[in-house]
């Protein structure tokens, strides 16, 4: 940032140097007048509507990207809650699967016992 303003300084003192080296009146026709002021003030001046100019250009990026970073930070802030969602979501899968997994393992068991007893008790019975 001070390298800009050392920047803008010398320069600023370049165009003072060359306003005062050329301090001729000169005729300046507008649209509807004519108007005679010295050359130095016409340079002058320019250069300071140059410079408001800029600085509005600057402040209007500045405000352009901002509203863009704000726009970001909240798209981010909506992934982020999706995402947080959707794990919630995969957990909660998560479980249910392994409950039906334990079920099946249970039922499984239950029913190999089931047959085993069976085969037991068939023999026993004779016709």
């Amino acid at each position: 940032m001070q390298v800009w303003f050392v920047i803008s300084l010398i320069f600023s003192l370049v165009i003072a140097v060359f306003a005062a080296v050329n301090s001729d009146v000169v005729t300046i026709s507008l649209i509807f007048s004519k108007y005679q002021l010295s050359q130095s003030l016409v340079i002058i001046l320019s250069a300071v509507i140059g410079a408001v100019i800029a600085i509005f250009l600057g402040l209007f990026n500045k405000i352009k990207t901002s509203l863009k970073i704000r726009e970001l930070n909240n798209e981010v802030k909506s992934s982020k809650a999706k995402i947080e969602e959707l794990n919630n979501e995969l957990i909660s899968s998560k479980a249910k699967i392994e409950g039906l997994n334990n079920d099946i393992s249970k039922s499984s068991a239950s029913n190999t016992t089931e047959n085993k007893a069976t085969e037991i008790k068939s023999p026993e019975i004779k016709a």
